[in-house]
């Protein structure tokens, strides 16, 4: 059976940040040109605080390639609907 919410994708780490509880959340960059302008794309990922094997394969400025899970969810509080990515396997690409 293949889930709808399956996602891969590639980019460069642009920022890491852990949570109090050991959530690693990592936003992935991508520059991209549509139109003849470039543009800068961010896409929020986690990985969880047991996930060690994967926390150690993520740095700053390395080019990664994640596979995960797509989670979409409404945060009431600024009336917005938000994307993050679990993320299950990570490829560096360097």
């Amino acid at each position: 059976m293949e889930f709808v919410n399956k996602v891969e994708l590639s980019g460069i780490v642009a920022e890491i940040r852990t949570s109090e509880r050991g959530t690693n959340f990592i936003m992935i960059k991508q520059n991209i040109t549509y139109a003849g302008v470039e543009r800068t794309r961010l896409f929020e990922a986690l990985i969880n605080a047991e996930r060690q094997d994967l926390i150690s394969q993520v740095a700053l400025d390395k080019k990664v390639k994640i596979f995960g899970s797509l989670t979409i969810f409404r945060v009431k509080k600024f009336n917005i609907h938000k994307m993050l990515i679990e993320i299950n396997h990570v490829e560096p690409l360097e």
